[in-house]
């Protein structure tokens, strides 16, 4: 028989006292997570897990919307051949005021939503450069840059060093 006596960390006289009523753990869990829970006191009453994180997982998201001030809001996908990227802008004059670049990576569209300011949207893969177009129609600026199908290969000369043998 194994000694699994004298692998547990406690001894055999503490575990038969009872050291842990469930005031003094109440009392400790109180403390412990003094404001921390939230603030709703019908939640803490019930014990349906699911029920509350859905409620948690509402306001959480209601939370994230209410802070969340920025409006620009662009849609991007790609096919084989072209990334798209469509946003809305207000109005004719607005487009007027409006920059677009672009990186391998990203498009930098300025003075949208208001003057000044700077939208920088991640592209879903590389794309080539000077390859660009765009159009306005109905409310929606639409560009199209083509996406990089060669990708550059650098070989990479390995040094080879042999070692001194000793006699």
């Amino acid at each position: 028989m194994l000694p699994w006596n004298k692998m547990f960390p406690f001894p055999k006289d503490y575990m038969k006292q009872d050291i842990f009523k469930q005031s003094d753990i109440e009392k400790w869990m109180s403390k412990a997570t003094q404001g921390k829970l939230p603030p709703n006191p019908q939640m803490l009453g019930t014990t349906d897990f699911f029920a509350q994180s859905l409620e948690f997982l509402k306001t959480a998201q209601i939370k994230k919307k209410q802070k969340k001030a920025n409006p620009f809001e662009a849609k991007v996908f790609e096919t084989h051949d072209e990334v798209f990227i469509r946003f809305p802008v207000k109005s004719e004059e607005q487009l007027q005021q409006l920059k677009t670049s672009y990186n391998t990576t990203s498009l930098f569209v300025e003075n949208i939503p208001a003057s000044g300011n700077k939208q920088t949207i991640t592209l879903p893969c590389l794309v080539k450069g000077n390859s660009s177009k765009a159009r306005y129609q109905d409310g929606i600026v639409e560009v199209r840059i083509a996406k990089e199908t060669q990708h550059s290969v650098t070989k990479v000369p390995i040094e080879i060093i042999k070692s001194k043998r000793k006699k």
